[in-house]
């Protein structure tokens, strides 16, 4: 028994020292294992607190926060383009003109302008013509103008130039030392009826020769250049080489002279026609020349379409011209 006893005291002794200090404490003590077991929970929520906080306050990597931090390069001293508003740029793009606003302010003359005038207009005219402008300037003469020469009988746009004033009207020999001499506002031509047995390009380039020649004298003039004029449908039909055709096409050649700046084409046939392009039989005696009392209105379509502009001012107001001035006596 003793033995016995002594063997199960032993073993039971191995057995309770075996057995850990702190399990058989919390064993034991079961109110103890529930504090620990808390604190060490509360300790790991304040950790993991910790952390997160920790990390909010640390500066961020994403790219949206890193664009709006303002710029430490040196280079890059000056406000974002984002802040300035687009009211300022514009105005001050609108500014950089106005210096332009110190320049003199030029103005164009005016243009030239048809018009209708009185006879006061033609007192620095000069007409160039054939048998046909000796009628108008004998029986219904524009105002105080010149003609030149006379007679013109049978004139041509090849003779005028040479031609010579049998009167001696002007001092002058022949209509090119007039024209040298003496400075005229406006200058009127009539030629082509005598001309309607050329051809068409023979007639216009010898006219042509013609204006530029007048041109190099009378650099201010205005020139008229006026239509051939109708022949009655009787005379074309006894000659032939007065048909209208004829005559038209050599008034759409001269009229490619004009510019209408300084030089300009009229169309009398227009208050001269019968309504089948002719001249009414009724305004002539010999089919082609007007008689006295029909000129008037050739005058009247004259007065009617006369060109004003800076360097030839009209007005009803305006006092009569001083007429053609002669430059070398």
């Amino acid at each position: 028994m003793d033995g016995k006893y002594t063997s199960s005291s032993r073993q039971g002794r191995n057995q309770y020292h075996k057995e850990p200090y702190g399990k058989s404490l919390l064993a034991g003590c079961p109110l103890l294992t529930i504090l620990v077991v808390t604190g060490l929970m509360f300790l790991l929520f304040m950790t993991i607190m910790g952390c997160n906080s920790s990390e909010e306050g640390a500066p961020s990597d994403s790219p949206s926060q890193v664009q709006t931090q303002p710029s430490t390069d040196p280079k890059n001293t000056a406000a974002p383009t984002d802040s300035t508003p687009p009211e300022t740029v514009s105005t001050t793009e609108e500014t950089v003109p106005i210096t332009t606003t110190t320049e003199p302010v030029t103005t164009e003359p005016p243009g030239p302008v048809m018009m209708t005038v009185d006879d006061r207009y033609f007192a620095d005219a000069l007409f160039l013509g054939d048998s046909r402008t000796d009628g108008l300037f004998l029986y219904d003469r524009p105002g105080d103008c010149k003609h030149y020469p006379y007679p013109a009988t049978s004139m041509t746009i090849y003779k005028i130039m040479d031609a010579e004033d049998e009167e001696q009207r002007y001092g002058f020999k022949t209509t090119r030392d007039l024209l040298k001499s003496m400075s005229f506002g406006k200058i009127y031509l009539m030629f082509g009826i005598n001309e309607c047995g050329y051809s068409t390009e023979s007639f216009a380039n010898e006219y042509k020769k013609v204006v530029e020649e007048i041109r190099s004298y009378q650099p201010d003039a205005i020139i008229y250049i006026q239509s051939i004029c109708y022949v009655t449908q009787k005379h074309e039909k006894n000659y032939p080489v007065f048909a209208t055709d004829n005559i038209k096409e050599k008034n759409e050649a001269i009229k490619e002279l004009a510019n209408d700046v300084d030089i300009f084409y009229l169309e009398v046939n227009d208050c001269l026609n019968d309504g089948t392009d002719h001249l009414p039989s009724e305004y002539t005696g010999d089919g082609a020349h007007l008689k006295p009392q029909y000129y008037k209105y050739w005058h009247q379509y004259l007065l009617e379409h006369a060109v004003v502009d800076a360097k030839h001012p009209w007005s009803p107001d305006t006092p009569e011209p001083e007429g053609a001035q002669v430059e070398h006596p």
